[in-house]
């Protein structure tokens, strides 16, 4: 009963605004099939794997970052955009959302429809190479890196391997989406947290914008934050429930 309370008072928030700013986490892939990559037992925990996929693996040893790439991204291929991924791109059709921040690279927002979208981790969908900057659509490459028809994809240009638009580990944030996240984060009248732990930086530090200005923040997650006592709203159950409730209000 009280989960169901909470619902309403996060959707009457929601009601009254029109420049919501949603910050997503891993919790909302987690109900597309798409584990936690951080959480206990997560592949994170693999010291060998960590290396295979930070900026030096990459360098050093690129077909090993691919085999590695492969296995961490064989769920997220199929993976499909879930209702609380839909009642974004919703809130954002009506209006109502200014935009959204993810920490997550399966490109699922874009996926249900949603415009503006800044990926602070990046998205392993596409790919650039890292000496001529020219665009790939990374799919079909490991489509044919899982089948084995293909070791490291080379941009046909310049010979050198193709580097996925992901922020890999001693990489640095993407400077334009962690800037526009915090003018978003400065300019909303709600921040909505769905799915996150609140607790991997600089992303964690987000809520701390429109908390500093007096702006309501509603947290949608299975455990608890760090976050939920200066939180207007904490809903605490799964996001496809709340989802399903916030969808039914905004139809």
């Amino acid at each position: 009963m009280k989960t169901m309370v909470d619902t309403e008072q996060a959707i009457s928030l929601m009601r009254k605004s029109s420049r919501i700013v949603a910050l997503s986490g891993a919790g909302i892939s987690t109900e597309a099939g798409i584990p936690d990559f951080r959480g206990p037992g997560g592949l994170w925990e693999d010291g060998s794997l960590m290396k295979q996929l930070s900026a030096s693996g990459f360098a050093s040893d690129p077909e090993g970052f691919y085999r590695a790439s492969v296995r961490l991204f064989s769920s997220i291929g199929n993976a499909r955009p879930t209702l609380a991924h839909k009642l974004l791109a919703r809130l954002e059709e009506i209006g109502k959302l200014d935009a959204v921040v993810t920490q997550n690279i399966d490109g699922l927002h874009h996926a249900a429809g949603s415009k503006r979208v800044f990926e602070l981790h990046g998205t392993y969908r596409t790919g650039h190479c890292p000496k001529c900057g020219a665009g790939f659509d990374m799919a079909a490459y490991y489509a044919d890196i899982g089948s084995g028809k293909l070791k490291v994809p080379l941009c046909p240009s310049c010979g050198v391997p193709v580097k996925p638009d992901i922020v890999l580990f001693e990489d640095l944030l993407p400077v334009d989406a962690w800037d526009a996240a915090v003018e978003a984060a400065e300019q909303c009248d709600l921040m909505l947290v769905l799915g996150s732990s609140l607790v991997v930086y600089p992303a964690a530090e987000l809520p701390m914008i429109p908390i500093s200005s007096g702006v309501p923040l509603v947290i949608v997650n299975l455990e608890e934050t760090g976050y939920d006592g200066m939180a207007r709203v904490v809903v605490r159950g799964r996001l496809g429930d709340f989802a399903k409730s916030a969808l039914a209000a905004f139809i």
